[in-house]
């Protein structure tokens, strides 16, 4: 079997190699997210290369340059969430605050001044050098924790806030991002295994983990599209469209609220417009000649629901007058999908179930034996 630190080396390389190619990001796909994304692939392989550095005795030889891709470890964690706030933002604007995600990268660099200057380490009493120990032992687990925690919630935000902007979220729902957060999961608790409970069958799988983790992770986030992929005046006007809450302040007066309410019913049942495949909350407020954030409002105050469920709702009832048509001997189910306003058979199916509770050709097969002991 190859050894440990051989293996650790060409996993290290996979990480640059994936890091490289989405900081680089030739497909010009949300380009900031991927820098940092890249950045924290990076990172991720400068710890990994600890291992074959140190069995090479590359800490004795160069223990500044060792001592420095330790300190990089500080920034892996911050780095993964300020990708997830850029690949989950509509204004991708640099913001100060975000700085403060590399206070303890740079609270552990000064820390390490002295060794430096001097080559020597601070010397700690016995019971001041237990607590900093300790500090350092579980410093950077606590961190990984916290900003996966952290990037997950952004994530889940996420979901929730594109259901109040798009019909159809198969491109932008970011699931590629879910998968590569559960994969690191995966590494973070194979790293749990060397740094607290070192239990030996799992070491020794440690390496294989590590490589196949990369290879998923470069797999996922290659598949990504453009999140936000609207117009500059869209995402303006897309940034101010609040989550929708009871006890929130009234953004529509009651003579606005009952004028859109009436454009809105034109639209929807006399127009059809939830037909259209790319159906955004733009393009439905601009037919309405109202602000998105109006827009939004008029279906989270009347119908209490959000623009995502609203518009599908009526696709699901074209969808039934369809499959119970003549257009069902026409058209496949992925015919229907798409003349019923869908984009994917997938997002049509799991849509269809939420709604009625059974699969389009369950649904078709119920009606017709109705239709059959009626006659």
């Amino acid at each position: 079997m190859m050894n440990f630190p051989t293996l650790m080396g060409i996993t290290s390389g996979a990480a640059f190699l994936l890091g490289f190619i989405l900081f680089l990001n030739n497909r010009k796909v949300n380009v900031k997210a991927n820098k940092y994304l890249g950045l924290f692939v990076i990172t991720l392989g400068f710890a990994m290369l600890e291992i074959p550095l140190f069995h090479q005795k590359f800490h004795l030889q160069h223990p500044y340059v060792f001592e420095m891709i330790g300190l990089s470890r500080f920034l892996t964690a911050p780095l993964l969430y300020i990708s997830v706030l850029y690949f989950t933002s509509i204004h991708k604007k640099f913001e100060k605050k975000i700085l403060w995600h590399f206070l303890p990268f740079a609270i552990f660099t000064i820390f390490s001044f002295p060794f430096f200057i001097t080559g020597k380490n601070i010397e700690f009493s016995y019971e001041t050098g237990r607590i900093v120990f300790f500090v350092l032992r579980i410093a950077l687990p606590l961190q990984a924790l916290i900003y996966w925690c952290l990037s997950f919630g952004r994530l889940q935000k996420h979901l929730k806030h594109l259901q109040q902007i798009s019909s159809s979220t198969e491109k932008t729902d970011l699931i590629w991002l879910k998968y590569f957060l559960l994969i690191l999961v995966l590494i973070i608790l194979v790293w749990f295994n060397l740094v607290f409970f070192n239990l030996e069958y799992l070491i020794q799988f440690t390496p294989f983990i590590y490589l196949l983790s990369v290879f998923f992770l470069a797999y996922f986030s290659l598949q990504q599209k453009e999140i936000f992929d609207f117009s500059k005046p869209e995402l303006n006007e897309l940034s101010s469209v609040q989550l929708y809450k009871k006890d929130s302040p009234k953004r529509v007066s009651g003579n606005r609220l009952n004028e859109l309410d009436e454009k809105l019913r034109m639209l929807t049942e006399s127009e059809k417009i939830y037909l259209e495949n790319d159906l955004s909350l733009p393009v439905l407020a601009k037919r309405l000649g109202a602000s998105c954030n109006e827009t939004s409002f008029v279906i989270n105050e009347l119908y209490q629901d959000n623009f995502y469920n609203f518009i599908n709702k009526y696709r699901i009832e074209e969808a039934k007058k369809m499959l119970l048509s003549d257009k069902y001997t026409q058209l496949n189910v992925l015919g229907i999908a798409y003349e019923s306003g869908f984009n994917s058979k997938t997002t049509f199916n799991t849509t269809f179930k939420k709604h009625t509770g059974m699969s389009p050709t369950e649904f078709v097969k119920s009606n017709t034996n109705l239709i059959k002991k009626e006659a």
